[in-house]
């Protein structure tokens, strides 16, 4: 039996979240390391700081970001914990892109792991036997959370 996504699952709901251009840039900026609303703007090309300032006041809101008055005007963002979480997200991003966008000169960033020292390129793994996840190798089933809309069927 082939399962019906429900329409507000967790899927759903991160796209929501963080579907637009700018905002999961803001996101793949801070994990580069930019912390400072000029540097935001300029990395990523957002020339409305309105737009800007919507952006991170709801990535705060969402408890993605912190945001540190220094005072003098110094303001810092950071991730939360929940934000570093996204790093998957942002990498397998990365990666998809490496392999299917990137031109002949070659991949424009690489990671190197701080720990070995050694250029990587992040991968799925099963959390129980830390094999590769093919997605061709993974069933999803309702989970405890699932639900549908009143009055609709499940597919099968």
């Amino acid at each position: 039996m082939t399962l019906r996504r429900p329409v507000d699952d967790s899927v759903t709901r991160v796209v929501e979240l963080l579907g637009d251009r700018w905002t999961i840039l803001l996101i793949a900026e801070a994990f580069f390391g930019v912390h400072r609303f000029s540097d935001f703007a300029r990395n990523i090309g957002i020339t409305n700081r309105n737009l800007l300032t919507s952006r991170l006041r709801m990535l705060i809101d969402a408890g993605i970001f912190t945001r540190t008055d220094h005072g003098g005007g110094r303001v810092d963002y950071h991730l939360t914990a929940a934000g570093r979480e996204l790093y998957p997200i942002v990498t397998a991003m990365m990666v998809w892109g490496d392999h299917h966008l990137v031109g002949p000169e070659g991949r424009p960033v690489v990671l190197e792991h701080r720990t070995c020292g050694e250029e990587t390129s992040p991968m799925l793994v099963c959390d129980h036997c830390r094999e590769p996840i093919d997605p061709r190798e993974v069933e999803p089933k309702a989970g405890p959370g699932f639900h549908l809309p009143p009055g609709a069927e499940q597919a099968g």
